[in-house]
């Protein structure tokens, strides 16, 4: 499929693109290799991924639950869950209603973790956003917040 040519782009055309060069540049080995660095994180970017979800959960969470927050199979989560465990990033337990299923909750050194890696990109994303208002800050993340609310009712 081609791409249209810039003079050709739409709105809907132009916004796609921006996102998804965003997304790619925010996600991208690179990024993750520079955050490593700079915040002392020492878990790669699945095992991140997992922790920001544990540490932003208000109670432990199934091997399932998280699965589907991440939109990965429960199998790979499981994986993952057991390398933080082993590492003292996570810890699990049975669930109290269904004794085969376990449930992760993150360590208090795997809450630093994130803190740290949250940290440095908020670092990063304040000098990238240098010279926007509030008001266009808080529109586009209105914006970004109701369409990737769209895409997660597509699951």
């Amino acid at each position: 499929m081609s791409h249209p040519a810039p003079s050709d782009r739409t709105p809907l055309d132009e916004l796609q693109a921006s996102l998804a060069s965003l997304a790619y540049l925010m996600s991208g080995s690179r990024t993750h290799t520079r955050l490593r660095s700079e915040a002392d994180v020492t878990v790669d970017r699945a095992a991140l991924s997992l922790l920001r979800e544990l540490a932003g959960a208000s109670a432990p969470l199934r091997m399932g639950e998280l699965a589907g927050l991440l939109h990965v199979k429960a199998p790979h989560v499981t994986r993952e869950i057991n390398r933080l465990e082993a590492r003292g990033l996570v810890e699990t337990d049975r669930d109290p209603g269904d004794q085969r299923v376990r449930r992760a909750t993150v360590t208090e050194n795997g809450r630093e973790a994130v803190a740290r890696a949250g940290a440095t990109n908020r670092q990063w994303l304040a000098g990238a956003v240098d010279g926007f208002s509030p008001e266009e800050l808080r529109t586009t993340a209105a914006v970004i917040t109701r369409i990737v609310g769209t895409y997660r009712a597509y699951d």
